[in-house]
């Protein structure tokens, strides 16, 4: 049998260490965020704002400016491509949804839409031969066809369009 007077130390130890301990800091998360803005690179903005100096032959930082003015800039991502290669998607406004690091304003894009005369319009890439869709230009995985650009009002028929 177990002597009791043995295992009350242990107990008390263990309700002292408890309800002593410290709580562990919460992690620091990422913040889900929805931006409406367009495509800008980072650096000429702050060569027009700020007079930053750039060469003629820069490359581009890619980044979101929000319609409050904030800046983002882009992570590249399998999610966030289409977004660095297809120049028609500069031109465009858009809705981002995605995660903003702590101590930062980098964006991971999670999804992307546009707006055009103010209805949201889902953007994506498409196979009209595989009826495959994409999130990023280039060729079809399976015949390797160029796909091409599609912009569907969201609140339409859910059938994938044909061009």
């Amino acid at each position: 049998m177990i002597n009791i007077k043995y295992l009350s130390p242990i107990f008390i130890i263990l309700l002292i260490l408890i309800s002593g301990a410290k709580q562990v800091e919460n992690e620091l998360k990422p913040d889900d965020v929805k931006l409406n803005g367009k495509m800008v690179c980072l650096s000429e903005e702050m060569h027009q704002h700020y007079k930053l100096e750039l060469t003629d032959d820069h490359e581009h930082l890619y980044g979101i400016k929000s319609e409050d003015g904030k800046y983002y800039t882009l992570l590249r991502t399998s999610l966030s491509e289409a977004l660095f290669i297809d120049k028609r998607l500069h031109e465009k406004v858009l809705v981002v949804k995605g995660r903003v690091f702590p101590k930062s304003n980098l964006l991971e894009v999670m999804s992307f839409m546009s707006i055009k005369d103010g209805v949201l319009y889902e953007i994506y890439y498409y196979c009209d031969t595989c009826y495959i869709r994409t999130v990023a230009p280039g060729n079809c995985d399976c015949c390797q066809a160029p796909v091409v650009l599609i912009e569907k009002p969201l609140n339409s028929d859910s059938l994938i369009p044909s061009p």
